[in-house]
């Protein structure tokens, strides 16, 4: 059972705010805060990790350990070209983090305006000019967008190939005179166009060779060692310092305390949550139902600061990597049964031919005598979701 403290009652400080706003973020949108914080105060400073290997746009934003004739290696060499503001300049680096092997832009932009806290129009003016960089086509959103990009680069942007990008889809029927109807065009200019798109590259990110950087890892670790179950923070973590000579030290001062505040939050409800659920990992029964009011309780702190906490930590354990919620098992209303019991027990019954063939109602009542009440409605639930994948141990 867990234990549970008192809720600390001193009045928070700037610090402990800012750290509550960062507490849903996740370890890459926490960096590029920091970064922009960085560019504002330069006592701020934000520290790679140590070790050798490739580094994430953020922390390589010269490309210095991006290997040579990757994509990456490419991009940030033309970043470095473009005389950005030292603002747009992080910008850039945000979407180049979000940057796909095809070339693609693999996050929405207004998510990743959300992560770096800053206006949508103003990631949209940074991303304009990174689509200028050669080749064609990088950092689109869509197909359209991307031969269109090229089509511009290439000098052979008609009106009759814009009006057909923006049918792809009558193209992809390769119906062409319902097309050449739509735009308003005739059939030869039709033809001529389709026939300029298709010699474009959908991909052009694919042009280049080498591996793109290391995906961002997780805050935390969970590892079985001699003594039990250990939660450590991730070696590869960015850290931040402070330059008492340069800046405005107290603003970079707060961020400081932002951060260790945050680490020391996930830590804390990390360590509850892997307590409660380590016997489901080591296979010796079943997680058991967890709450954020439980969490909250046991870690002192509010309900709504858990709910922040994890949805934007995530926890590394020998099952995967996923945000600190989705090692909660939750019950499926206040006081009723976890949901991952009755999961499994129903996948267990199922498995039998005798239970297979009953009926939803008659496995509810089944699971009702068993002291996991659920209605009728969430058996057939379940049922049609363990029908549709493999039976996990």
């Amino acid at each position: 059972m867990l234990q549970t403290s008192p809720r600390p009652g001193p009045r928070m400080t700037a610090g402990m705010t800012r750290a509550i706003a960062l507490l849903a973020l996740s370890s890459t949108a926490v960096l590029a805060r920091l970064a922009l914080a960085a560019v504002e105060n330069p006592g701020l400073r934000v520290v790679p990790p140590l070790g050798e290997g490739p580094r994430r746009p953020f922390l390589d934003p010269d490309g210095l350990t991006a290997p040579q004739g990757s994509l990456i290696s490419h991009v940030l060499g033309q970043i470095g070209q473009m005389r950005l503001s030292p603002r747009d300049h992080v910008l850039a680096l945000a979407l180049a983090e979000a940057l796909e092997p095809t070339g693609w832009l693999g996050v929405p932009l207004p998510a990743i305006a959300r992560d770096c806290g800053v206006p949508l129009a103003e990631v949209e003016a940074v991303l304009i000019r990174l689509q200028r960089m050669e080749p064609g086509g990088l950092f689109a959103r869509t197909l359209a967008e991307c031969l269109a990009l090229q089509a511009e680069d290439a000098g052979v942007a008609s009106p009759a190939v814009m009006a057909v990008l923006d049918r792809l889809p009558l193209l992809s029927k390769g119906d062409m005179g319902a097309l050449a109807r739509d735009a308003g065009l005739d059939l030869a200019a039709v033809q001529q166009a389709a026939g300029i798109i298709r010699s474009l590259d959908p991909k052009p990110g694919l042009a280049f060779s080498g591996p793109m950087p290391p995906p961002a890892p997780p805050d935390l670790i969970a590892r079985r060692g001699p003594q039990g179950w250990q939660v450590l923070p991730h070696p590869g973590l960015a850290r931040v310092e402070i330059d008492p000579a340069a800046g405005d030290r107290r603003a970079a001062g707060l961020w400081a305390q932002a951060i260790v505040r945050r680490a020391d939050l996930g830590l804390a409800v990390a360590r509850l949550i892997v307590a409660s659920q380590a016997a489901r990992w080591e296979g010796s029964g079943p997680r058991r139902a967890i709450t954020s009011a439980e969490l909250a309780a046991a870690a002192g702190v509010h309900v709504a600061t858990v709910n922040r906490v994890v949805r934007g930590t995530t926890l590394q354990t020998p099952a995967g990597t996923r945000p600190l919620r989705d090692w909660m098992a939750r019950p499926l209303r206040a006081g009723g049964p976890p949901a991952v019991l009755v999961r499994q027990r129903l996948a267990d019954l199922l498995a039998m031919p005798a239970f297979a063939a009953l009926s939803d109602a008659r496995l509810a009542a089944i699971l009702e005598q068993e002291g996991l009440g659920v209605a009728r409605r969430t058996v057939a639930k379940y049922r049609a979701a363990l029908q549709r994948q493999p039976r996990r141990a």
